[in-house]
C-alpha cells in the first residue's frame, strides 16, 4: 500500500443551478511533504463543517484502484488525481479490505479509520454526473475517513504501514451496508457499536435506529397490566415497588438506565396522569422495580401542591394494585457489553437508573472499571447504600464514594458515608485516576448543572457525558459554554431542500436527513431550545408550529395540543416555521 498523492483545496464559490455553492471538493495534488494536523491537512479546508471535516473526518482516503472501475462505468477518460475529492489518493486500501478502527502509519503521522465516506450533491457537481452520490453509494466504492492520532508530515510515495487491525473486524463495506442497505441488521449494529474508533455521527445513527426500532414497536402496543407484588421502604422518603405481569408472560427486556411509562388513573385528577419512572434493577428479571421518592411541598412554599404521582404511589399503591404500563424506553442507557470505564454520578433519588446500570455491569461479569459516586443529605434519605457497598466489596472493578451534605449524629463516616459535602467536580478530580471515562449523571438540577459544566471545564468531551433529567435542559447547560460541535459532528449527509425557520431567533436552515429531529437541527445551528426526555413524553420541548407540516419519528405518549409540535421526536414534511 502506497500514498500516491496528497490533494488539498480551500473552499471556493461556484455556480450551480442558478445558485452560489461554496465547496472544498476540488482537490489538487501538492508537491513535497505536507503537514497533517488534528483537524486538517495544511492548505486544505471544508465549506460545510456540518457534514464534512472535524476530528473524525480530518482526511478523506480513496483508492486509485477504483479509478479504472469508474472510467469504464462512466465511459470517461478525463479523470485527474483528486477526482473524487479525496485528500489521499492511495494504492490498495479498498473498502472491503479496510476495517473501521484499523490504524496506519504514513510518513511521520499516525491515522485511524473512523467511518465510510458519505457522498452528497457536491460530489455530483464535481463529477458532472446528476445523482452520482447515489451511484457511488450503491457501488460500495466509497472510500473512508481518517482520524489523526499523531500529527506529522506525509508526501507522495510514502509507504502505508498497517500498525493494527481493529478487533471487531467490520470492513468499510460492511459498515456502509448497515447504514444504507441492511438497516434491520441489529446484531451487526451492536458489533459496530463495539468499535471504539467509530465516529460519533455514525455511532449515534446506529444507536438511534436501534432505539427507534424498539420504540416504534412499543408505540403500537397497548398498555399492559402489571400488578404490584412488593412495596419495600428504602429510606424515610424513598420506596421500591416491584411490578409483575398480570398475564404471567415474560416482560420485555431493556437497556439499563431506561424508564417505564405509566398511565395512572388517580382519584381527583380529571384525566389520566402520564408519568415515567426509571427502572432501578437490571434487565431480564421476572419483575420491574420502580424506586420512587415522595415529593412533598417545599418547606418554604407550603401552598405548592406535592407530587401527584409520587404521593399516589406512597399512599395508595399497595401489593395487589394494578398499573397500566408500556415497554421501557428512553435514550439514557448503558451498554452492558461495553468495555470503556464508567463513572455513575447521582444525587438523591437520581441513583435509580444508575443502580440498574451498576447491577447490569456486575451481573454480566464485566471487568470494566466502574465508579459509583453518590450524594445524599444523610442516611435518612439514602437509598440502597448497603447494596452498593456490597457490590464494591464483592467486585474488584467497582469502587464507591458516598457524600452526605448533612450527616446525622448516628451516621458513621467510613460506613454510611465517605466524607461530608456535595458531589462536585473537585471531588471527581481528587478521587478519579483521570478523566478518561464515560460519565452518567442523574439528580436534581443544581447537581446536574454543577457536574455537567464542571466536566466540560475539565476537558471531558460532551459526547462522553450522558444524563437523564426530566426538566428543561437550560436548567443544566451553561449555554455560554456549550457550543454545537457535538450535534454538528453527528450529521452524516448534506442538507436537503426542505427549509426550517426558527422564527424567534431568525435562524433558517435546510433540513438535514441524517438528523433525527427538529431539535437536532436547532442545536446544529447554534440554538438551545429546552428539552428533556428526547422521547416524546415530557412535553418540555413543545413549541408552536406556525406554518407547515411535521411527522413524528417517535409517536408521543400524550399528543401535544393542535398547533404545537414536540420538536424532540418530529421532523418536517414540508417547509415549516417553528416559534423558537
Amino acid at each position: 500500500m502506497n500514498l500516491l498523492s496528497v490533494n488539498v483545496s480551500l473552499p471556493k464559490e461556484i455556480q450551480f443551478k442558478g445558485k452560489i455553492v461554496k465547496t472544498g471538493i476540488f482537490k489538487e495534488p501538492v508537491e513535497g511533504r505536507v503537514g497533517v494536523r488534528t483537524l486538517n491537512i495544511d492548505g486544505d479546508g471544508q465549506a460545510d463543517l456540518l457534514s464534512h471535516g472535524g476530528i473524525y473526518r480530518a482526511v478523506y482516503v480513496y483508492s486509485y484502484d477504483n479509478y479504472a472501475y469508474w472510467e469504464k462505468e462512466l465511459s470517461r477518460e478525463d479523470f485527474t488525481i483528486g477526482q473524487f475529492g479525496e485528500n489521499f489518493t492511495v494504492e490498495g486500501m479498498l473498502d472491503d479490505e479496510i476495517h473501521v478502527g484499523d490504524v496506519f502509519r504514513i510518513g511521520s503521522a499516525l491515522f485511524e479509520v473512523t467511518q465510510p465516506r458519505v457522498p452528497c450533491y457536491k460530489l455530483a457537481i464535481k463529477m458532472e454526473v446528476e445523482g452520482f452520490y447515489n451511484q457511488i453509494l450503491s457501488s460500495g466504492r466509497l472510500g473512508f475517513y481518517f482520524r489523526v492520532l499523531e500529527e506529522g508530515e506525509v508526501g507522495a510515495g510514502d509507504i502505508i504501514e498497517k500498525v493494527s487491525k481493529d478487533p471487531v473486524g467490520l470492513t468499510i463495506t460492511e459498515v456502509n451496508n448497515l447504514m444504507y442497505f441492511d438497516k434491520d441488521n441489529f446484531d451487526d449494529m451492536r458489533k459496530a457499536l463495539r468499535v471504539k474508533a467509530l465516529s460519533p455521527g455514525w455511532r449515534k445513527s446506529f444507536e438511534d435506529r436501534m432505539a427507534k426500532a424498539e420504540i416504534s414497536e412499543k408505540t403500537l402496543e397497548k398498555y399492559r397490566t402489571l400488578i404490584v407484588t412488593k412495596k419495600i421502604p428504602e429510606s424515610e422518603t424513598i420506596t421500591s415497588f416491584y411490578l409483575e405481569p398480570e398475564d404471567k408472560k415474560p416482560l420485555p427486556s431493556f437497556m439499563p438506565g431506561r424508564f417505564l411509562p405509566l398511565k395512572l388513573d388517580i382519584q381527583g385528577q380529571y384525566k389520566p396522569v402520564y408519568r415515567t419512572y426509571s427502572i432501578s434493577d437490571s434487565p431480564n428479571k421476572d419483575y420491574y422495580r420502580l424506586t420512587i421518592k415522595r415529593e412533598l411541598a417545599p418547606p418554604d412554599k407550603p401552598d405548592v401542591y406535592p407530587g401527584v404521582s409520587s404521593n399516589y404511589f406512597h399512599d395508595q399503591v399497595v401489593p395487589g394494585t394494578k398499573l397500566l404500563v408500556k415497554s421501557p424506553r428512553g435514550k439514557f442507557f448503558l451498554d452492558p457489553e461495553g468495555e470503556s470505564p464508567v463513572v455513575l454520578l447521582s444525587a438523591g433519588v437520581g441513583l435509580t437508573p444508575l443502580i440498574s446500570m451498576l447491577n447490569s455491569i456486575v451481573e454480566s461479569d464485566s471487568k470494566r472499571s466502574t465508579w459509583f459516586i453518590h450524594g445524599a443529605r444523610s442516611s435518612s434519605e439514602h437509598a440502597m447504600g448497603k447494596h452498593v457497598r456490597s457490590m464494591a466489596k464483592e467486585n474488584g472493578n467497582v469502587r464507591v464514594h458516598i457524600r452526605y451534605s448533612k450527616p446525622m449524629p448516628n451516621d458513621i463516616q467510613g460506613n454510611d458515608y465517605d466524607d461530608k459535602g456535595y458531589v462536585d467536580i473537585e471531588l471527581l478530580k481528587r478521587i478519579l485516576p483521570n478523566k478518561d471515562f464515560d460519565f452518567y449523571l442523574c439528580g436534581p438540577a443544581p447537581f446536574m448543572k454543577s457536574l455537567f459544566n464542571g466536566l466540560l471545564d475539565w476537558g471531558v468531551p460532551e459526547s462522553r457525558i450522558n444524563y437523564e433529567f426530566f426538566g428543561p435542559a437550560s436548567l443544566i447547560k451553561d449555554r455560554a459554554k456549550v457550543s454545537t460541535p457535538k450535534r454538528a459532528a453527528e450529521a452524516s449527509e448534506c442538507s436537503g431542500e426542505i427549509e426550517v425557520a426558527f422564527s424567534r431567533s431568525g435562524v433558517k436552515a435546510n433540513w438535514n436527513p441524517s438528523l433525527e429531529s427538529i431539535l437536532d437541527l436547532a442545536e446544529a445551528n447554534g440554538l438551545s431550545p429546552d428539552y428533556s426526555c428526547r422521547s416524546g413524553i415530557c412535553h418540555t420541548c413543545k413549541s408552536i408550529l406556525e406554518e407547515g407540516e411535521v411527522e413524528y419519528v417517535l409517536e408521543p405518549l400524550d399528543p401535544p395540543d393542535p398547533g404545537s409540535v414536540l420538536i424532540c421526536c418530529s421532523k418536517p414534511k414540508t417547509n415549516i416555521v417553528v416559534q423558537i
